[in-house]
């Protein structure tokens, strides 16, 4: 690689990961530079090990490279070792409405009922679910009656949407600890933001728990893997994904402020709909903690589809709290996401 051609390429790697800290609601393209992050660092670890080989003095551009972005290493993989002691555990899930939809039906709803009973059966003491659903009328979609007849009787959901038949689509936190305080996280002009929020009483500690669902990336899956496919389309995703990137940014600066308005301690549950390369990422990352990268074990994917890379599902949790476990449950394989739990202490 030539001087100059490594000078600006140098430059562009900087400029990526300086991308994070820019939102796509006043320059949408740092949501494109971000994705690049992964591949970028690849490219420098790649010409590092061939300078070293070839004993080549350049070889320190791609180290410092890597050293200067080693915070993008910590946040794709993580290496830990774990305890039981925590005092609360804590699940985090999205249930894609329990596989309600039509094309997701099956025989006798069989996966739907795998999953309702898991996550009934799940022992954590508060219970985050995005893309909740719940129908009291059916016989096996009535999941806030079995939830509280197992033992989350305290609740907080926020239903966004009611079908003719009665049931219920939006997100939810249950708990079996006393909620004394619930809210939900709207924008100045009013929208809601989809998080919300609920205040749990722990022995004499009050603890905040936030439950959120960024919007989509609304992309068809198809359409990035099949190259012929993506050829065609690469348009019409281009614009959903920048349509993304911005909706999200907005979405999460009323949960930011939030965040920074509560005296509580924290810990927040969600599909963010974003890889950590992110500005919406690392706009929690910079007020908590995470839990994968705190407790977590090897890179930790929670999409379950044909984007298997993918790590969308998070936990964050305030400094002044400690992280036992971190589970990712790969074995759970019911929705297109897998569940998360964690496990925390004071």
């Amino acid at each position: 690689m030539k001087k100059n051609l490594r000078i600006v390429f140098f430059v562009v790697t900087l400029i990526c990961y300086l991308s994070v800290f820019i939102s796509p609601e006043f320059f949408w393209l740092m949501g494109f530079l971000s994705l690049s992050i992964p591949l970028i660092m690849s490219i420098h670890l790649f010409l590092l090990i061939i300078n070293i080989r070839q004993l080549k003095k350049v070889f320190f551009f791609h180290l410092m490279a890597l050293v200067i972005g080693f915070v993008f290493i910590k946040v794709s993989y993580s290496i830990s070792k774990n305890d039981n002691e925590g005092q609360l555990k804590v699940l985090s899930y999205n249930v894609r409405v329990f596989n309600n939809y039509a094309h997701l039906r099956n025989e006798e709803y069989i996966s739907s009922k795998k999953m309702i009973g898991w996550s009934v059966d799940n022992d954590a003491q508060i219970k985050c679910f995005q893309e909740y659903f719940t129908n009291e009328k059916s016989k096996v979609f009535n999941v806030k009656t079995r939830l509280t007849k197992a033992g989350w009787d305290q609740n907080h959901c926020k239903i966004v949407l009611r079908d003719r038949a009665g049931a219920e689509f939006g997100i939810a936190i249950y708990s079996k600890l006393p909620i004394i305080g619930t809210g939900e996280i709207r924008s100045e002009s009013g929208d809601f933001l989809n998080s919300i929020f609920a205040d749990v009483l722990h022995e004499k500690d009050t603890i905040r728990i936030y439950n959120t669902h960024l919007e989509s990336m609304s992309i068809d899956e198809e359409n990035v893997v099949n190259t012929d496919r993506l050829a065609q389309s690469y348009k019409d995703t281009g614009y959903r994904l920048r349509r993304g990137f911005i909706s999200r940014a907005q979405q999460i600066k009323g949960l930011v402020k939030s965040i920074k308005d509560c005296h509580y301690k924290i810990i927040l549950c969600g599909d963010l709909n974003e890889l950590p390369y992110s500005y919406t990422y690392f706009s929690l990352r910079n007020l908590l903690n995470n839990a994968f990268e705190k407790a977590g074990n090897g890179f930790g994917f929670t999409y379950n589809g044909k984007l298997f890379f993918l790590r969308i599902d998070n936990q964050f949790f305030s400094k002044d709290l400690n992280i036992h476990k971190f589970m990712t449950h790969r074995n759970v394989d019911f929705s297109d996401h897998f569940p998360l739990t964690a496990w925390y202490s004071w």
